[in-house]
């Protein structure tokens, strides 16, 4: 009996500990985390398969390399193994919403178990998902894109945190603008970069922006951003291929394709999240790339 008291007292204790972390945290803010952590849990339960198909908009995209619709995909693929060789599980850590509650993002850990045969160690990565609210009410994601890193960045347990809050200038209102705007900035910024390198970063990053790179720790803002933003010498072109703004004008992202043009060349795609500062200029808060698989020679005949 007491083990069972003492057992209920510390599942209590952390229940506490995890509800005075996010009481801050606003209701919007908090309902797309529960989202993604539902997304996370259906993946567990039921696999990789039905979780996306049932999370991802009818426009939702992944990259499989290229810029895939995932329930298109999924509509087509064979039915997978039961159970599944594998268990892909994650959880948000951090995150923002616009003020009109209908787009939003979150990023944070996740783990892929491998259970065939084989056994492979289980790998970490980060993933990034931008949610957009439905016409029913529900949040569903619309753009997902993720990275390998070299160890755990966090656990699945790490509490969830809000975005810093700007004084965020507000859009006109008129989303086919603003989206327009957006794409501006988008082009802007590759233009910036190629001609500026470090100093066209320094141009479009806010001090707290997030960078994800495969196989590389993430990069968080303050010292860390900047010390990055140094290291940006190369030259770096693109292209966007859509972009999409909230209803206030305040949040939006764009995913596009990217090359660096250096020693040695990589090409692949970017996805970017936007936040508009307080004097209503479009400044890039989250970006992660996918690079692609290097091009195999052609043996000669």
């Amino acid at each position: 009996m007491k083990r069972f008291f003492l057992a209920l007292t510390v599942v209590s204790i952390l229940a506490i500990s995890a509800l005075t972390q996010e009481k801050g945290i606003p209701p919007t803010l908090l309902g797309l985390a529960n989202a993604e952590r539902a997304f996370a849990k259906m993946s567990v339960e039921k696999g990789v398969r039905e979780a996306f198909y049932d999370n991802f908009a009818e426009d939702g995209i992944n990259f499989q390399p290229h810029p895939t619709n995932t329930r298109e995909a999924y509509r087509k693929s064979s039915a997978p193994q039961t159970p599944p060789p594998i268990t892909l599980n994650w959880a948000p850590i951090y995150g923002d919403v616009s003020q009109a509650g209908d787009l939003g993002y979150t990023t944070g850990p996740y783990t892929l178990e491998d259970h065939s045969p084989a056994k492979r160690p289980v790998r970490h990565g980060m993933y990034s998902s931008v949610w957009k609210k439905q016409a029913d009410g529900r949040w569903k994601v619309v753009l997902d894109l993720g990275i390998q890193v070299p160890m755990a960045v966090a656990p699945l347990k790490a509490p969830f945190r809000g975005a810093t809050l700007w004084n965020v200038k507000a859009g006109s209102g008129n989303i086919e603008e603003e989206i327009s705007s957006l794409l501006t900035a988008d082009r802007a910024f590759f233009d910036a970069a190629k001609s500026s390198g470090a100093q066209g970063w320094k141009r479009f990053l806010s001090r707290n922006s997030r960078i994800h790179r495969n196989q590389t720790m993430p990069v968080v803002g303050g010292q860390p951003l900047q010390d990055w933003i140094g290291t940006q010498v190369v030259a770096l072109t693109g292209e966007p291929i859509k972009a999409d703004v909230a209803r206030s004008g305040d949040l939006g992202y764009s995913y596009g394709k990217y090359e660096l043009k250096a020693e040695k060349a990589e090409k692949g795609y970017y996805a970017r999240v936007w936040k508009r500062d307080a004097k209503g200029d479009w400044r890039i808060v989250f970006d992660v790339t996918a690079p692609l698989p290097e091009e195999k020679k052609q043996e000669r005949q």
